[in-house]
C-alpha cells in the first residue's frame, strides 16, 4: 500500500514538473516574441519619414541575418515560419510593390537621398502562427 502510494505520487510529481515547465516555455516564448515584435510594432501605428523606413529595413535584414533565414536564388528571403521578417514598399509613382531586398541592393543612400522627407504608413502586417512574431509589413508612400 504504502509502495503504491510512493509510486502515484512519483507520477504526479513528474506530470506537474512537466506542466510547469511546458507553461514556463510558453511564457518564454511569449516574452521573447513580444520583445521582438516591440522594436517593429513602434513603426505600425504612426507615419514615418523614409529614413526611419530605411533603419527599419535594415534591422529586418540584420534580424534575418542573425538569424540565418536562408535566401532564394533570386536573393531574397525565404519564409522560415519562425523569425522571418519580410518588408514590401508602395510607391506613389509606381504600381510595383518593392520588397527590403530590391531596396538595399539599389543601396540605403540612395533611398534616403530620395525619399528622406517622404511619408510613409504601414497599412499591411502579419505574424507568424507558431512564434507570433512579425513576418511581414507593407509600407505605402503617402
Amino acid at each position: 500500500m504504502k509502495r503504491n502510494l510512493l509510486i502515484l505520487l512519483g507520477i504526479f510529481l513528474i506530470i506537474v514538473t512537466i506542466l510547469t515547465y511546458s507553461y514556463y516555455n510558453y511564457i518564454k516564448i511569449n516574452q521573447i516574441a513580444n520583445q521582438s515584435n516591440k522594436e517593429f510594432e513602434s513603426y505600425t501605428d504612426m507615419e514615418i519619414t523614409g529614413s526611419t523606413l530605411m533603419t527599419l529595413i535594415n534591422k529586418s535584414i540584420n534580424s534575418n541575418e542573425k538569424n540565418e533565414v536562408e535566401k532564394d536564388q533570386n536573393n531574397r528571403y525565404i519564409d522560415n515560419n519562425e523569425n522571418s521578417i519580410k518588408i514590401e514598399i508602395k510607391f506613389l509613382e509606381s504600381n510595383n510593390i518593392f520588397d527590403m531586398e530590391a531596396i538595399s541592393v539599389m543601396g540605403a543612400e540612395a533611398f534616403v537621398k530620395n525619399y528622406n522627407s517622404m511619408i510613409f504608413i504601414c497599412t499591411q502586417k502579419t505574424y507568424h502562427e507558431n512564434t507570433k512574431k512579425i513576418k511581414y509589413m507593407l509600407f505605402e508612400q503617402i
